[in-house]
């Protein structure tokens, strides 16, 4: 291989690196402004059960509030989606014990020491993207997931 070759070689290498850091960069973007997003709409449901059940119980009646509480609960399985989803593009897990941020593949929280939790985990056949267990569908590039 030429001296050419080798520079060219490199800086090609250099160009795909610095492309996928940058989309890396707009996913993580994207997934926090749909987190933010739906964190505000959690808040809206809890205010409308809270005011729900003030006026039943104000009234007293026997509210159904099982049609808020569904959407709460839709609501923080969106979450926790999109949360595993920022959580892969940056490489992490969360330690159960303290919550700090830990390199995907560490053994200890280096934070308070425990032992870390690796989630399960699927590879998307038409990227090589790796995604968590039970996902549908590929955060990179859409696929199906089989």
């Amino acid at each position: 291989m030429s001296f050419i070759d080798k520079i060219s070689s490199g800086v090609t290498e250099a160009g795909n690196s610095i492309s996928q850091k940058a989309k890396d960069i707009s996913e993580q973007t994207k997934l926090s402004g749909e987190i933010a997003k739906n964190k505000a709409r959690r808040d809206e449901y809890i205010m409308q059960l809270g005011e729900a059940y003030y006026q039943a119980h104000k009234n007293g009646t026997e509210g159904n509030f099982d049609e808020l509480m569904e959407q709460i609960d839709l609501v923080d399985g969106i979450l926790d989606n999109l949360k595993e989803g920022l959580y892969q593009i940056k490489g992490i897990v969360i330690c159960d014990q303290c919550g700090t941020e830990v390199p995907r593949g560490s053994a200890f929280c280096p934070s308070c020491g425990a032992q870390v939790r690796q989630p399960a985990s699927v590879r998307c056949a038409k990227c090589g993207t790796e995604l968590a267990a039970g996902s549908r569908f590929c955060i990179k590039c859409g696929a199906r997931i089989e």
